[in-house]
């Protein structure tokens, strides 16, 4: 089960029927993706951060993809949450015309 105030949204391809993007606060910490040439699902975890201090994994199917993604937002919420607060404070901080 999500921990409150997370949500999955469907983006890019994916129909509503199988969201793939995990959102805290409209920004995304996860994503299940599907391989073009062949049938394999991987996800992408900790989307908040720089590119290369992501991990991806293979997963078996967008099942079992979305029930390890919400398993692990519920284990790492408290970090979840702070490293999102941070992120968008700095977005606010560089919408700010008195930091320029």
């Amino acid at each position: 089960m999500l921990p409150p105030d997370f949500r999955w949204h469907a983006v890019g391809t994916a129909t509503f029927a199988q969201p793939n993007s995990l959102l805290l606060d409209c920004v995304e910490v996860a994503r299940l993706y599907q391989r073009v040439n062949e049938e394999t699902w991987w996800v992408s975890l900790n989307n908040q951060r720089q590119v290369d201090e992501r991990k991806r994994m293979l997963c078996s199917g967008y099942e079992h993809g979305t029930t390890g993604v919400e398993i692990w937002a519920e284990r790492h919420q408290a970090r979840l949450r702070a490293e999102v607060d941070r992120y968008l404070q700095q977005l606010q901080a560089e919408k700010d015309p008195r930091k320029r």
